[in-house]
């Protein structure tokens, strides 16, 4: 793997990271507002969550992608 590509997926696993605490965080705070009896408010925050997820998973193939022996 060359520097260049070793930078690209570096960077990419701090966006991975990045995105883990973004989710943690967001679903942190919806149990915090559940548990403040405001249920439509916490189910707000769930599209966003699927979104985090499926962008993580999206980033995840393309690490393997990039790391993937040849």
């Amino acid at each position: 793997m060359s520097d260049t590509d070793q930078e690209w997926v570096e960077r990419l696993e701090a966006i991975q990271a990045q995105l883990g605490d973004l989710y943690t965080n967001i679903e942190e705070l919806r149990g915090i507002v559940r548990e403040a009896g405001r249920k439509t408010d916490a189910q707000a925050f769930n599209e966003p969550l699927e979104r985090l997820a499926r962008y993580g998973r999206l980033f995840s193939d393309i690490h393997s992608s990039w790391t993937a022996v040849e």
